[in-house]
């Protein structure tokens, strides 16, 4: 069995057209910044939908209630509300500016395809069940985060200090192994 020639015409291709495709750059096929922050836009107003912006702030004030509380102050349920309402009248409107201003982040960060399977994904049902739980999943990881920064403070200050100020490490001290598991 012998190979065919391709030929243009065997391939329903004009020859004019053949010769054009093979001469068309990559970079002429390649998407533009505009494409990628149009498709981030249309994500994050699908995210947004979705999302529960109350309960993320509530994951900002949280550990602020938690500490008062540890400190024996029994705050009353008109205390918590009142300190509720601050944040949220604090933090709502820039925080939902935030999040749309990030498209063009995404935009340079990211491929068409990338932001566009991002994008197909949350306007899934699974999509959207899961941008809802992402403040619960922040609260949920907000502990461990916090006290694996604080465990490490004492120990990393001195060294962190001593870099800034062009300094040897304090004494004996040793760069001391990071945990790589919550406490």
């Amino acid at each position: 069995m012998t190979a065919l020639p391709l030929r243009p015409a065997r391939l329903g291709l004009a020859p004019l057209t053949l010769i054009a495709l093979l001469l068309t750059t990559p970079a002429a096929l390649a998407e533009t910044r505009e494409e990628r922050e149009a498709v981030a836009k249309d994500y994050i107003e699908l995210a947004l939908q979705g999302f529960d912006m109350a309960a993320m702030i509530e994951t900002m004030y949280q550990p602020v209630l938690q500490q008062v509380a540890a400190g024996g102050v029994v705050l009353t349920e008109d205390q918590v509300a009142r300190v509720r309402q601050l944040y949220l009248d604090a933090f709502t409107d820039p925080l939902t500016t935030l999040m749309r201003d990030q498209a063009g982040i995404m935009a340079d960060m990211m491929t068409l395809g990338e932001i566009t399977a991002l994008r197909d994904f949350y306007a899934t049902p699974e999509g959207r069940s899961v941008m809802a739980k992402l403040p619960q999943l922040t609260a949920a990881q907000q502990p461990g985060i916090i006290a694996l920064v604080e465990g490490n403070m004492a120990d990393l200050m001195p060294q962190v200090l001593a870099i800034i100020n062009g300094e040897a490490p304090p004494a004996g001290d040793e760069a001391p192994p990071v945990p790589m598991t919550q406490p």
